[in-house]
């Protein structure tokens, strides 16, 4: 069995980048480059639930950020039996929402 280290090493080497995407000076890393490997894929769930654990020992519910994070919040929440929430764009869900900005490297998201 692999250390946690050799795993990420593993996973560095699965991942493609882009320089200067979508605008100059981000160096984008696709992850659909590691999503289509499934000894990379499952390597990624096992580091992510670990530390999922690590950093919050009495998760209640794991939330992921549209769109990333629906990519790899269900299965953290599947594995470790708790209800996931996803996050959305403004504009996104119908009905009573909550509504929060945050920063990305190309700008703000509402």
């Amino acid at each position: 069995m692999s250390s946690d280290k050799e795993d990420i090493e593993f996973l560095k080497g699965c991942l493609k980048s882009y320089p200067d995407f979508p605008n100059k000076g981000i160096l984008f890393q696709d992850i659909f480059s590691l999503l289509s490997q499934p000894e990379a894929f499952g390597k990624l769930k096992k580091l992510l639930v670990s530390r999922a654990k690590t950093v919050a020992p009495q998760i209640d519910v794991v939330v992921g950020l549209d769109s990333r994070g629906f990519l790899f919040g269900p299965i953290i929440a599947l594995e470790l039996g708790i209800p996931f929430l996803p996050v959305r764009k403004k504009g996104k869900l119908p009905g009573k929402v909550f509504t929060e900005s945050y920063q990305l490297e190309y700008g703000e998201v509402q």
